[in-house]
């Protein structure tokens, strides 16, 4: 047994939302929080006591939309092309070339993290960029969002794209005034590239995965979604479940329809166990907001154009039925107001034709609502899964593209808190270099873009509104809430030891707050 003590201890739980002690069971679950002397009877012979010495005790967080198996890539093979890393497209070209001169020709170096809105050139790099650092490698540079690929001239080759090749439905090959291919392909067209980039091996995956829970780890992060699974990363979680190696609580939701074809995949298995969940598919409605191609129904500054969707409603709708009627619940990315009034569209002729409360959808950002959406939203208990990170790591790309008036209602969580919808605030990483949940709380609290200036401050949320979207929104998207997301008795023990109490920091000194010791099920996992 533990027994946590001495410190701050927020539970999360509305019954008792702050506790003397937490005491922790054998079997990694909490059997008591209440009073210390009430504990100290409960506990058994030998129980471990744990002086948190004023710190703050708090559920573990749970992210509750961030690519583990992408963030693991870039952790353990893939080129980091951040701005922090790469502020310019010289060094994104001597970051691949570094990679160029050690591997083999002919090797496929795939990178990610570019954004143009804080590139000094102010421009997408082009396949003349990077054919810079090779013309003997294909190169794939992912942009921050996920959105957008830059491919040199001979990935392009690989993939058979030419000045004939058509646009591909709900994606952009990106051409110059003669015709040809720039190297930039957005949305569904980036998946005329990924098909033709060898997969990692089942090895090579596990790996990413591992390395990318550690990092998680770190953070207080013991729960989370991974929003967008194939067959080989379904393949190599299930592998890494069964073998007891999974070291954070995954939600999985595998994709319907893959990038750069027309493709369905077949509905998965339902599977649930401590560690893993598959019970939720995903689809994409539209694109990015940040690179200005989320489906807006005015267009954006700088461009001119108005996004892209992926689907037409019809064949959404069917696809969608298809999960519905099967049991499984759907987790669609949905950030422009065209895309998101498609989604709840398609989520309310579902429901029509086959009503299931047991069902609660989510839609994934929900970026650019309208007031209608959120009623709608609140009607058929769809869950929200929004990035506040992304006003941190991304408001110099939303002013870029944004008319005021989107700018205005950007993320806008007080007014879905208002609406009564669960949120579960998430970080999309690596779409964000940083992932860190304090960081997600800080920008949900003072809504500050890099440079410091705040964007909707009047969708600002508070402290213990954001941490709980950290942790039992989080529970409560995957379906989870009867076992994580607050210390209770019976939950698992999934826990984070902060340096600071983050309720009663001021947002500006938030992320001097530290995660000192990280606990899933009763056992110490990480420290630092």
């Amino acid at each position: 047994m533990l027994l946590f003590h001495n410190g701050i201890i927020h539970t999360i739980d509305a019954n008792q939302p702050r506790v003397e002690t937490l005491l922790v069971g054998d079997d990694g679950r909490i059997l008591f929080a209440g009073k210390l002397a009430d504990a100290e009877a409960a506990a058994a012979v030998g129980t471990q006591r744990i002086d948190l010495a004023g710190r703050t005790l708090i559920p573990g967080f749970n992210d509750a939309h961030v690519h583990i198996w992408k963030m693991g890539l870039l952790l353990t093979r893939q080129v980091v092309a951040n701005k922090f890393v790469a502020p310019d497209i010289e060094n994104i070209i001597e970051r691949f070339r570094d990679k160029a001169e050690i591997w083999p020709a002919g090797t496929w170096i795939v990178g990610r993290g570019y954004n143009e809105a804080d590139l000094p050139e102010r421009r997408h790099p082009t396949r003349h960029d990077m054919d810079g650092a090779s013309l003997d490698h294909p190169i794939a540079l992912t942009r921050t969002c996920g959105h957008m690929i830059v491919a040199n001239t001979l990935a392009l080759q690989l993939a058979g794209i030419t000045r004939d090749t058509p646009n591909p439905p709900g994606g952009v090959i990106v051409r110059d005034l003669n015709g040809d291919a720039t190297g930039l392909l957005q949305e569904t067209a980036m998946g005329l590239i990924t098909r033709v980039i060898p997969d990692p091996t089942d090895a090579e995956m596990a790996e990413a995965i591992k390395a990318a829970n550690q990092h998680q780890l770190s953070l207080g992060i013991t729960s989370a979604t991974d929003p967008l699974l194939t067959p080989l990363h379904l393949r190599v979680y299930r592998q890494l479940e069964a073998a007891g190696e999974l070291a954070v609580r995954v939600n999985g939701l595998p994709i319907r329809r893959p990038d750069g074809g027309t493709e369905t995949l077949p509905l998965p298995e339902h599977f649930v166990s401590d560690w893993l969940r598959i019970d939720t598919v995903k689809f994409f409605a539209d694109g990015g907001l940040s690179g200005a191609t989320a489906a807006v129904s005015r267009p954006y500054k700088v461009t001119n154009e108005t996004g892209v969707l992926r689907f037409d409603l019809a064949e959404l709708t069917e696809l969608m039925f298809e999960a519905h009627r099967a049991g499984f619940r759907i987790g669609t990315h949905a950030i422009g107001d065209v895309a998101i009034e498609q989604v709840l569209s398609a989520y309310e002729e579902c429901h029509r034709r086959l009503p299931r409360p047991d069902l609660r959808h989510r839609i994934e950002h929900l970026g650019l609502p309208n007031p209608d959406h959120y009623a709608r939203c609140a009607k058929l208990g769809i869950i929200i899964a929004p990035q506040t990170v992304f006003l941190a790591a991304l408001g110099t790309s939303f002013r870029r593209y944004l008319p005021d008036d989107y700018l205005d209602h950007c993320y806008p969580i007080r007014s879905m808190l208002d609406a009564g919808l669960t949120v579960a605030l998430s970080s999309d990483a690596p779409v964000v270099p940083d992932d860190n949940p304090i960081l997600g709380m800080k920008a949900a609290i003072d809504r500050r873009d890099p440079n410091g200036e705040p964007i909707a401050l009047d969708q600002a949320i508070t402290a213990e509104e954001a941490l709980y979207g950290y942790t039992m929104g989080g529970a409560i998207a995957s379906g989870d809430a009867d076992n994580r997301g607050s210390l209770t008795p019976g939950k698992w023990a999934d826990l984070a030891v902060l340096s600071a109490d983050p309720l009663t920091t001021p947002a500006a000194d938030l992320l001097s707050v530290r995660v000192q010791q990280t606990y899933v099920g009763g056992r110490l996992v990480w420290e630092g």
